[in-house]
């Protein structure tokens, strides 16, 4: 991964039904070159899972991706977010979370965005 001195940086979330392959994408995503600190993964394995409404809101998601991922979130799904602040670094993170089967919210700008 190239380095940039951006200081701007847009959030890549996604949705993943099985833990596992949740796990390959951030194994995937570290070995590309996105450091520790660039990537997070949320998940419940037992329990009750929170409303991730505030937390999502505040990555500056859109609302109404956020009803999207906390709905998805409540029936299981783990969420991978992913820091990138270069153009580049999203295209990245792009195609590496689609190689894994994460998806993203129908008719959301990242469901539409094409990987270059």
């Amino acid at each position: 991964m190239r380095q940039h001195e951006c200081i701007d940086t847009q959030t890549v979330a996604a949705v993943f039904w099985e833990g596992f392959a949740a796990g390959s994408a951030i194994g995937a995503l570290l070995g590309v070159g996105f450091p520790e600190e660039s990537v997070s993964a949320v998940g419940v394995l037992t329990g009750s899972p929170p409303d991730l409404s505030d937390f999502l809101s505040s990555l500056g998601i859109p609302s109404v991706d956020t009803v999207y991922y906390n709905e998805c979130f409540k029936d299981g799904a783990f969420l991978i977010i992913v820091h990138t602040p270069t153009p580049y670094d999203r295209s990245m993170a792009l195609e590496v979370i689609r190689h894994h089967y994460g998806t993203f919210p129908p008719g959301s700008e990242l469901h539409n965005a094409s990987v270059q």
